[in-house]
């Protein structure tokens, strides 16, 4: 896409603009089709203009995960890509208007700003607002800056947003400021608490580190001498050496997709040190949970895949003694139980075979079976998926089955399961 700038944004918001997105919003924006829609956009607008209405058309059907009534806003390609995703968002701006007043506060009545430093666009910023709280976004981008400021005022919540263009880092205090410095950031607004969702790419590269994040952990956590209510988004694979003393984290899964780790300081404590927080819901299972006693033991007739923030919290065990299940070894995150328990924080299949691993045996089962489609899972495996589902043997139009690759009480293991996922 081509890089969008302030005079672009002009445009864009001018009404003949608005015309022809609207109109671009019923068209085939597929790549074949493109080149025809720029060709007529550019019998009215020059090129510029004329790829810029292309592209908004078309990062606004791609946006609707991730902002509210997207035909009324504008975007950029890669900050789009870089926002939480809407149903994320909302349950983080929640869970701030919780730590302060309850689910909701008046306009008239807005005592609490929440920072939103680096806002990109604005869907944090947005989801704060719509939670009721008073929002001082900063991004040092101009365009971002313009775009998070525009977004704000086109979904009615001007009145609780402020998007400020310049530096957070800047404006924090510092031992030294030189007369004529521009103002604290905290000054008038009176923050009482901030989100930060750090760069965690550099180029087109992904940045494993807190360290290595743009602006740097160090930098971050220098916010608390003034702001002791803070959430740092972060990567999901957190190392737990990375991880503040004083931080609780939180993992969030979306639909059994990972989508971060939150860093909770403060006044969004909840008392317990790791967190796995399931989306829709919110569904909640924390480390203050007793593990107990929970057995090693071959697969039974059920077996179970706990959600991936439940894994990433290291809370596997805290599950299986809420469900009474086993866990098939105790270097292994599968399951398994005798009788179907219905639980939001894993997936549970119908066990038809298990076994040692023997690719011969397998064959036969998927014969016996019948089976056709086949999905591979693996943990605790070396097995490449995708080149050894080229290896099953499969009868055409057969009904779908499940097959993990694992280990089990120390040996390399195999379970085929019903294709579909069994409700307790």
């Amino acid at each position: 896409m081509n890089p969008l700038t302030l005079e672009l944004v002009d445009f864009l918001l001018t009404p003949q603009a608005q015309v022809a997105l609207h109109e671009l919003a019923g068209q085939d924006l597929g790549e074949q089709a493109s080149l025809d829609l720029l060709t007529r956009l550019r019998r009215t607008w020059p090129a510029d203009r004329a790829a810029a209405l292309l592209d908004q058309a078309r990062l606004r059907r791609k946006a609707g995960e991730k902002f509210p009534h997207p035909e009324r806003l504008l975007f950029i390609d890669d900050a789009l890509q870089q926002a939480s995703s809407r149903a994320v968002a909302v349950y983080r701006a929640q869970q701030f208007a919780a730590a302060f007043h309850g689910p909701m506060i008046t306009d008239q009545d807005l005592p609490v700003t929440v920072a939103d430093l680096g806002c990109g666009i604005g869907a944090d910023t947005i989801a704060l607002a719509e939670a009721g709280l008073h929002v001082l976004a900063v991004e040092r981008d101009p365009v971002r800056a313009r775009l998070a400021a525009e977004n704000v005022a086109a979904l009615g919540l001007a009145s609780r947003a402020k998007v400020l263009c310049d530096d957070w880092l800047v404006l924090s205090p510092g031992e030294r400021r030189p007369t004529g410095a521009r103002p604290l950031l905290w000054g008038e607004d009176k923050i009482s608490a901030a989100f930060i969702d750090p760069s965690r790419r550099a180029g087109e590269q992904r940045i494993f580190r807190l360290d290595a994040m743009e602006p740097p952990i160090s930098a971050v956590l220098a916010l608390l001498e003034h702001i002791p209510t803070l959430a740092i988004k972060t990567l999901p694979g957190i190392a737990d050496e990375d991880i503040p003393p004083n931080a609780e984290v939180e993992f969030i899964s979306q639909r059994g997709q990972m989508k971060e780790a939150l860093l909770r300081f403060g006044g969004l404590h909840t008392g317990a040190t790791r967190r796995a927080t399931l989306l829709p819901g919110p569904h909640h299972l924390d480390s203050n949970a007793p593990p107990g006693h929970v057995p090693v033991h071959a697969p039974l007739t059920y077996f179970y895949e706990p959600d991936a923030a439940i894994m990433r919290a290291t809370l596997v065990q805290h599950l299986a003694a809420q469900i009474g299940a086993a866990q098939i070894d105790s270097t292994i995150a599968y399951l398994t139980s005798e009788r179907p328990v219905q639980t939001p924080f894993a997936r549970c299949w119908a066990v038809l075979r298990h076994g040692p691993f023997h690719l011969k045996t397998l064959n036969r089962w998927l014969r016996e079976l019948g089976a056709g489609a086949v999905v591979v899972k693996k943990r605790g495996s070396a097995i490449d998926p995708d080149d050894f589902r080229r290896r099953l043997k499969t009868t055409a139009g057969g009904p779908e089955v499940t097959i993990f690759l694992t280990r089990a009480q120390g040996r390399p293991w195999m379970v085929v399961g019903e294709g579909e996922e069994t409700h307790g």
